[in-house]
């Protein structure tokens, strides 16, 4: 009997091409079953196409196919679940993910050629739904996180909330080893390789608007014990040669006495390994003990969410931040001999030029190495996207254009194309200034690292990423 399950990433228009640890903390969850017989396929990394797609299923033929599916590739993943029916018809094709987490209640109709899917944490799940295939068991109602059709109808069994988070062990990185990622993430700046990316908490409890993440994790704060963390940074470092951690967190920073309680783990452990936070940290829950701290072990950059310059759209955002306290805690990271970037959101609802002209001035007013503008994305699930959902101002579909190549939303007064050109306009009158600019060459490592700096910049200002993958990709 063929037993194989294979976990694939689809291609995407990512500039950030690091181990799928979602996928592969599912992958310890079946092993742990008993299921050993499993790959995971990162199509980020092999660029992935069509044709790629049809001789890795023929030859690999897995009896269970488990898909990551996002908002941005939403059509990719739908030609996937087609192209693995028409290849392999017997296949069991199990969808999850972010997009499926808040599309739940209709992702089945969306892809009438899956199986099933999962919402939310699918570690306890998924090895049961697994078990019932092979062994032919009808428990289906009892699967946790489940999503499945039942006489005409889709049902959904109440999610899991995963509270003991040691339990799930370490990702299989033997299966997505970081030492075989790019060295180049793609015309990022970072300062040591290879890098690997770890969870070391789950969820985030505060409301902002936009933010997907309550959706997909809850507002359940949970935390791996440290020294657990710190078990799996040492086993990247012995076994992978990993010279960098990058912290991907929704809320790393949220408990003062947990983060010290890091560093003085990295520092008596002597573990030589740099670290930074691509997804971001919360400006109020750092201060100067523990941005010190940080910073004498191995911690060299931080990206901070500050999204805009106007005080009335951060309070509609939920952000509970100020703007004398975002310049006040900006400040404390460069004094602390840290470098601070900036996420910036531009044309969220109810916004205003007036409003999109203040955040440019006030990001090129703080003391920030980078800044990122990226245009509102009306996440599925989220309490801004569910508002412009009941004023009518947008309906459910065209999910390929949440991408932050793409400008999928206007708000009234403005339309997309201008928009865009103040995105452009943002970009480059912070990163062309002289500072700034010869800040970034001087961080260049080699002439590829250049040109893949060059690529990105024509990408997000051309708008063309989404275009550029299906070319290049065959999608």
């Amino acid at each position: 009997m063929n037993n194989k399950i294979m976990l694939i990433v689809p291609p995407a228009p990512a500039h950030y091409i690091v181990p799928p640890v979602g996928l592969g903390y599912l992958a310890t969850a079946l092993r742990k079953a008993g299921f050993n017989n499993l790959s995971i396929l990162d199509g980020q990394k092999i660029n992935l196409t069509p044709i790629l797609l049809k001789e890795v299923l023929v030859q690999q033929k897995p009896a269970i196919v488990g898909l990551q599916v996002f908002s941005s590739g939403y059509s990719t993943a739908q030609e996937i679940v087609e192209i693995t029916k028409k290849v392999l018809p017997d296949s069991v094709v199990v969808l999850g993910g972010p997009h499926v987490t808040a599309t739940a209640q209709r992702v089945l109709n969306d892809f009438p050629m899956a199986d099933f899917a999962f919402q939310g944490e699918a570690e306890p799940g998924f090895p049961l739904l697994v078990k019932c295939i092979f062994n032919k068991e009808n428990i289906l109602e009892k699967i946790s996180g489940l999503i499945f059709r039942q006489n005409d109808q889709i049902r959904l069994v109440q999610r899991a909330i995963v509270e003991d988070l040691d339990s799930l062990g370490f990702p299989a990185w033997d299966l997505m080893p970081p030492n075989t990622y790019p060295d180049v993430p793609q015309g990022a700046f970072y300062k040591r390789f290879p890098i690997a990316p770890i969870l070391t908490s789950r969820g985030c409890p505060y409301e902002c608007a936009y933010c997907g993440s309550p959706v997909n994790m809850t507002r359940r704060y949970r935390v791996r014990s440290i020294s657990h963390v710190l078990d799996e940074i040492e086993m990247l470092v012995n076994k992978y040669g990993v010279k960098e951690i990058h912290i991907i967190d929704d809320m790393f920073s949220l408990k003062k006495e947990r983060v010290l309680e890091f560093c003085d783990g990295l520092e008596s452990r002597k573990i030589d390994i740099s670290y930074t936070f691509p997804n971001g940290l919360r400006l109020d829950s750092l201060d100067k003990k523990v941005l010190v701290r940080m910073k004498q072990t191995g911690a060299y950059a931080f990206t901070v969410g500050i999204e805009s310059g106007s005080q009335r759209i951060l309070d509609a955002m939920k952000k509970r931040l100020t703007l004398g306290e975002i310049r006040e805690k900006v400040q404390l990271i460069r004094e602390c001999e840290l470098e601070p970037s900036g996420f910036f959101i531009i044309g969220y609802p109810g916004e205003t030029v007036e409003d999109i002209k203040a955040t440019i001035k006030f990001a090129k007013s703080l003391p920030l190495k980078r800044a990122h503008f990226s245009n509102f994305l009306p996440l599925p699930g989220t309490e801004a996207t569910e508002e412009l959902y009941r004023r009518g101002e947008i309906t459910e579909g065209n999910w390929d254009q949440l991408s932050y190549y793409q400008t999928p939303y206007a708000p009234k007064g403005m339309t997309r194309n201008e928009l865009k050109k103040w995105q452009r306009y943002a970009f480059l009158s912070f990163h062309l200034r002289p500072k700034i600019l010869w800040g970034m060459i001087r961080e260049i490592k080699s002439w590829r690292h250049f040109e893949a700096i060059i690529v990105r910049a024509k990408d997000y200002l051309l708008c063309r990423r989404n275009k550029v993958c299906r070319i290049y990709r065959g999608w």
